[in-house]
């Protein structure tokens, strides 16, 4: 059942209290209007046309018949099963945390809810960064005070970092030095390995947070200070690091106070849904009846995630049907490669989209944009807007 009560549900810190290190971070956060929730999708929907228009000039699909004659129909029934996993354990790693002893306890299907409300409005804003705050009002709306969902959102991005460490070295290992050449192979190495030192150096800040501060500091006054407006800018922008340093390592010291094993299960699910993700992908090229070695699919895969992730446009609409068919015609024929890539968007974006935009959208209906967003603003705590996403 979703909890519709009126109380507020967070009581907000006091400053100076001697507890205050041990509640979770607050904030406030705030939902989009219904027009800008519709030009997002329009959005999402006309880019991503627009790009699979590019594909079919660029790659011509193979015919139906051929398609359906080398279907191989132990793939295509494995992908259903794959996509709910991906929808499981989606909600499990919010669950992992919402249990009753580390946060307030949400049931696993709103867990799922909420996952599925980040997915439409990632899909439906720039940067894909309105999924964090949908699926914080969810878990609000399903009894979770704004905090908690803010400090999940941040524990859980804290795994997504750990992820991209190991993604980064899984591409560094998997992609064959001939598969683009030495140059472009080289460039993308070394993107993985600057992306892989800067998670750690978070996951670092995180950990040990006085040592980060005083790194950032000495890097700040060293290289950056250097520039005028920059220099002037210095405590402003030092303090912001602080806060922020001080809110994401609090979040996960909170919760590893409170329960380490829900901390890394959080990790493990992470690690597993992101390789599920892979493996769908995956399924999807055996079901179209095309062998791949499944170690170079993964290293590909590994990048393309490093690209739609940080993609700018509504749910990397565009960006990640173009860098598809450029990733994968190095291991799937061109009359293959768009096929796969509907396909594969369909099953690990769309579909998810869709449900969350029912799910979200409903739920908004029942109290109205303008009420949803003051609520959310009455109930946070201090800390500022909420602007995470994962």
């Amino acid at each position: 059942m979703v909890a519709h009560s009126s109380e507020p549900r967070d009581e907000p810190r006091v400053a100076g209290s001697s507890e205050r290190h041990h509640e979770p971070p607050g904030g406030t956060i705030r939902l989009p209007s219904r027009r800008a929730i519709a030009w997002g999708i329009q959005l999402f929907i006309l880019i991503s046309i627009g790009a699979i228009t590019i594909g079919f000039w660029w790659k011509s699909p193979a015919n139906l018949n051929e398609l359906l004659a080398n279907l191989d129909w132990r793939f295509a029934l494995l992908i259903i099963p794959l996509v709910g996993i991906d929808y499981l354990v989606g909600g499990l790693r919010y669950r992992a945390l919402f249990n009753g002893r580390v946060l307030t306890k949400v049931s696993l299907w709103d867990c799922m809810r909420s996952n599925w409300a980040n997915i439409f409005m990632g899909a439906a804003t720039p940067m894909q960064t309105g999924g964090g705050a949908a699926q914080v009002y969810l878990l609000w709306r399903s009894g979770a005070p704004v905090s908690e969902g803010v400090l999940a959102s941040l524990v859980n991005f804290a795994g997504t970092l750990v992820f991209f460490v190991c993604s980064s070295l899984a591409a560094l290992l998997l992609i064959p030095t001939d598969l683009f050449g030495p140059k472009v192979t080289g460039l993308i190495q070394g993107a993985f390995v600057i992306v892989a030192l800067v998670a750690v150096l978070v996951l670092g800040v995180v950990i040990f947070p006085r040592i980060g501060l005083w790194i950032i500091r000495q890097l700040y006054d060293r290289l950056l200070a250097r520039i005028p407006r920059l220099g002037r800018a210095r405590d402003r922008v030092i303090g912001k690091a602080e806060h922020g340093v001080e809110r994401f390592s609090g979040a996960v010291g909170h919760v590893g106070r409170r329960g380490r094993g829900s901390l890394a299960l959080v990790v493990l699910l992470t690690l597993i849904l992101f390789s599920n993700k892979f493996t769908i992908a995956y399924a999807v090229v055996r079901a179209l009846g095309h062998e791949v070695p499944y170690s170079v699919f993964l290293g590909l895969k590994c990048v393309h995630l490093f690209v739609i992730y940080f993609a700018p446009t509504p749910g990397a609409s565009g960006v990640a049907e173009v860098s598809s068919v450029w990733l994968m015609e190095r291991v799937i024929p061109s009359e293959l490669l768009l096929i796969y890539t509907v396909l594969w968007r369909l099953f690990t974006t769309v579909i998810g989209a869709v449900i969350g935009g029912f799910v979200l959208l409903l739920d908004v209906h029942r109290v109205g944009v303008g009420r949803v967003r003051d609520g959310l603003q009455d109930r946070g705590t201090a800390g500022g807007e909420y602007g995470y996403r994962e």
